[in-house]
């Protein structure tokens, strides 16, 4: 989340008209993690989100595609990279 974002979201909240009770409801809300935050999805699990959220797209092959693409992004990629400063 962006700062910008935070910054609109702190401010709907100040406009809010809230009890102590809401207050702290609100609170315990935000510093509790939630289990959605906290727990891995399996690889079937992040699959149907992918395919969710692209809608009938995920019906083609090329969503397919897209997918594995995705999926496989960063497996040609090296776990570090040196990177010369001074030749």
């Amino acid at each position: 989340m962006t700062t910008f974002a935070r910054n609109n979201l702190w401010t709907y909240i100040e406009g809010l008209m809230l009890s102590q009770s809401d207050r702290e409801w609100l609170a315990y809300k935000l510093v509790t993690p939630s289990s959605a935050c906290t727990r891995t999805l399996s690889a079937e699990e992040r699959k149907e989100r992918f395919l969710k959220m692209a809608g009938s797209w995920s019906q083609t092959t090329e969503g397919e595609e897209y997918y594995q693409m995705l999926k496989h992004r960063n497996d040609a990629r090296p776990v570090s990279r040196e990177i010369p400063v001074f030749d």
